[in-house]
């Protein structure tokens, strides 16, 4: 469903660390804008809606409404800025902005 790179599960886990985020886990979204999508990541508790899966040893979760818009997304942590900024970076082939880098099959990286 979603796929987590090594480097994108090494920096949830340590997020998992903070007190605040014990026994929650992870869930993705996305936010329909004028601006375009805008990804979201962030911890909480399962619903009866949500669809429960596991990449990279991550456990995550996801409205089951938001299936068909993050199925195939892959999240991955990597320098998103030329001032040595890292962060979480979205490739999604169902974004509606998403388009393959030339000479390359692998979705376009949004950054949020």
């Amino acid at each position: 469903m979603i796929t987590i790179t090594k480097r994108a599960a090494e920096e949830i886990k340590l997020s998992l660390l903070n007190p605040d985020a014990q026994g929650l886990l992870t869930r993705f979204a996305v936010e329909e804008t004028e601006q375009g999508w805008r990804y979201l990541m962030g911890f909480d508790e399962r619903n009866e809606n949500d669809i429960h899966l596991k990449s990279a040893e991550i456990e995550y979760i996801l409205a089951y409404s938001q299936k068909i818009l993050l199925e195939g997304m892959l999240v991955d942590f990597d320098e998103i800025d030329t001032e040595g900024g890292y962060g979480f970076i979205f490739m999604n082939p169902n974004d509606p902005n998403y388009e393959p880098p030339e000479g390359d099959n692998s979705p376009k990286k949004s950054q949020h």
